[in-house]
C-alpha cells in the first residue's frame, strides 16, 4: 500500500512539524536555561530568552494553521480554510483540547521569561503543558483510549516528549552559546547538557521503543506497512542523531577545555547537522500521525 499525498496533506505536515518543533524547542529552551543559567553571560541568556519568545510566537501561529490546513485536507479544496463546521470537528475530536492546553503553556512561558537569571516556575510549569500537550491527541492518545488492558501509552508518551523537548530545545541555545569567545564557559556549558543527555536520551529511547512496539503488530510492519516504513525511517534518523551527539560529548567537548579551536568550529558544524536531522524527524513524525496510521490500531487486518 501507498500513501496518495495530496498538496492539502502536504501543508498539514508542514504546519505539524513546524508546531513540533517550535514548541518543543520554546520548552526546551525553558529547561536549557534553568540548568545552564549560572554558566551563562548576561548577554546570551537575553538572547536565549528573546529566541524562546520568538518560537513562542511561530508554535501559537503554526498550531493554527495546522487546524486550518487539516480542514483543507478534509474537504480537499481550499475551501475547507473557511469552513467552520470543518474546523469544529477537527477541534472536537481532541485538537482542540491539545491546542488549548499548548496555549496556555505558551502564554506561561513568555509570562514566566521575565525573570533576569533563571526562568520562573511560571515558565516552567508553561514548558511542561506544552511539551506534553501532543499526547491528548493522536495515534497514542487513541491508543490509551482504546481499553488495550495497559497503561503504558500515556506516561511512556510524555516521557517522549519531555525528553525530545530537552534535547531539540538546546540546539539553538548551545549554537549561541558556541558562538561566543569565552572557550571554558562554552565547554562548561556543553559538558553539562552532554552529561544530562547521557541520562535524558537512555529514558527517551526506551520510551520511544516501548510506544514502537506497542503501535506495530510485528517486526515486518516496518517494511511492510507505511506506517511501519516511517517509523524505520525515524529510527535511522535517530540513530544518526545519537552518532553527533555522541561525537560532541565523547570527542569535541574535551577538546573545548584544551582551547582547541578546531573542536569549536567543529562542534558548530556538529549541532548544525544535529538541527538538520532533527528537521527531518519531526517531517516524518508529523507524517506519522496525519498520513499513515498504526497497524495496531487497524482492527480491519
Amino acid at each position: 500500500m501507498t500513501m496518495d499525498i495530496g498538496i492539502w496533506d502536504a501543508a498539514v505536515v508542514t504546519a505539524r512539524a513546524a508546531t513540533y518543533a517550535a514548541t518543543l524547542a520554546a520548552s526546551g529552551g525553558v529547561f536549557f536555561l534553568t540548568y545552564s543559567h549560572a554558566l551563562l553571560d548576561g548577554c546570551c541568556a537575553a538572547r536565549i530568552r528573546r529566541l524562546i519568545r520568538v518560537l513562542v510566537f511561530i508554535a501559537a501561529l503554526a498550531g493554527g494553521a495546522m487546524i486550518l490546513a487539516a480542514g483543507a485536507s478534509m474537504s480537499g479544496d481550499a475551501g475547507g480554510l473557511v469552513n467552520v463546521g470543518l474546523t469544529r470537528m477537527i477541534l472536537q475530536a481532541g485538537e482542540g483540547r491539545a491546542s488549548l492546553v499548548r496555549l496556555i503553556g505558551l502564554i506561561l512561558i513568555g509570562a514566566g521569561l521575565t525573570a533576569r537569571r533563571s526562568p520562573a516556575v511560571l515558565a516552567l510549569l508553561g514548558s511542561l503543558a506544552a511539551a506534553t500537550s501532543f499526547a491528548w491527541v493522536g495515534h497514542v492518545h487513541s491508543l490509551a483510549s482504546a481499553s488495550r488492558g495497559t497503561w503504558l501509552p500515556a506516561p511512556a508518551i510524555v516521557v517522549h516528549l519531555l525528553g525530545v523537548a530537552f534535547w531539540l530545545g538546546a540546539l539553538l541555545p548551545l549554537l549561541m552559546v558556541a558562538g561566543g569567545a569565552d572557550m571554558p564557559r562554552i565547554a562548561a556549558t556543553a559538558r553539562r547538557f552532554g552529561t544530562a543527555a547521557l541520562i535524558v536520551v537512555g529514558v527517551l529511547l526506551a520510551a520511544g521503543v516501548g510506544l514502537l512496539c506497542l503501535m506495530l503488530r510485528g517486526v515486518s510492519d516496518l517494511w511492510a506497512d507505511d506506517y511501519g516504513r516511517l517509523a524505520l525511517t525515524k529510527v535511522l534518523l535517530v540513530s544518526c542523531l545519537l552518532a553527533l551527539a555522541a561525537l560532541n560529548h565523547l570527542r569535541l567537548t574535551p577538546r573545548l577545555f584544551a582551547y582547541d579551536e578546531g573542536a569549536l568550529r567543529a562542534l558548530k558544524r556538529s549541532i548544525m547537522a544535529e538541527l538538520a536531522v532533527a528537521g527531518c524527524i519531526l517531517v516524518v513524525t508529523a507524517a506519522m500521525t496525519t498520513l499513515a496510521g498504526p497497524p495496531a490500531l487497524d482492527v480491519t487486518r
